[in-house]
């Protein structure tokens, strides 16, 4: 360049020389631009830490203030419980019953009636209750109940006819436990604990007997046996009959 350019040697020396000498920043300049910054936010950090510390403090370190009046209260609260409580030898002894037997004041047997017979049974003593089992009303409607029962098992002779297993099955099947417990009931004149349930009796007899030929129904209807099953249809119709006489039916 010096040599195509006579004339302006002094100026390209010169712009050669200018990187050499333009300034630059000091490298221990650089580490204080970011020092500044550091040291304010430290600053608040602690500044923070600072302020917590010392409300924590104040609310963790607060010395009662009990007022004369609130501790007198206080005692005079403790000192009439005290006085109003009774000695050991004026208060009331614990009573235990064992399975009934007893004057236990706490247990659960102390809710039983006086004249109750049975030591486990908390209702009342039978001459005192307002359940009586064997009233007209709770017979007139369990036989209500068995009138519907006895109208639907006049279909199974169709069904036997037409051979018809499974519409003879879920007859039987529906209405035979309901039957027996309402049968039962008008046979011993109550429900099970009120009842007598002595099956000896004639009409506990027959109807056990009338179940019977219902069970055998049920079982030839399964096994598609229709002559046996007819029959047992037969013979458990009379035995109702039988049954509806000896409960005045």
């Amino acid at each position: 360049l010096a040599q195509a350019f006579p004339l302006r040697r002094p100026v390209i020396a010169h712009l050669l020389v200018l990187p050499r000498l333009s300034p630059r920043i000091p490298p221990a300049m650089a580490p204080r631009t970011r020092v500044l910054p550091a040291c304010l936010a430290a600053s608040v950090v602690v500044g923070a830490v600072h302020l917590l510390g010392r409300g924590s403090q104040e609310g963790a370190f607060v010395t009662p203030n009990l007022r004369g009046e609130a501790a007198a209260a206080l005692a005079a609260a403790v000192v009439a419980g005290s006085l109003g409580a009774p000695g050991p030898a004026s208060a009331a002894a614990t009573k235990f019953s064992v399975f009934g037997f007893g004057d236990g004041a706490s247990d659960v047997y102390a809710s039983i009636d006086a004249d109750q017979k049975n030591p486990y049974s908390q209702f009342s003593n039978p001459k005192d209750r307002l359940y009586k089992e064997d009233a007209a009303e709770y017979i007139q409607k369990k036989k209500v109940a068995l009138d519907e029962s006895f109208k639907r098992l006049e279909k199974a002779p169709y069904f036997i006819k037409t051979k018809q297993s499974e519409n003879l099955k879920s007859l039987l099947t529906l209405q035979l436990e309901m039957m027996r417990q309402n049968m039962e009931y008008v046979t011993a004149k109550g429900a099970p604990g009120y009842r007598n349930n002595d099956e000896s009796t004639p009409a506990f007899q027959k109807a056990n007997a009338f179940f019977q030929d219902i069970s055998d129904l049920n079982v030839y209807g399964k096994s598609k046996k229709w002559p046996e099953a007819a029959d047992s249809y037969s013979k458990a119709m009379a035995k109702l009959a039988e049954w509806k006489k000896l409960v005045a039916y």
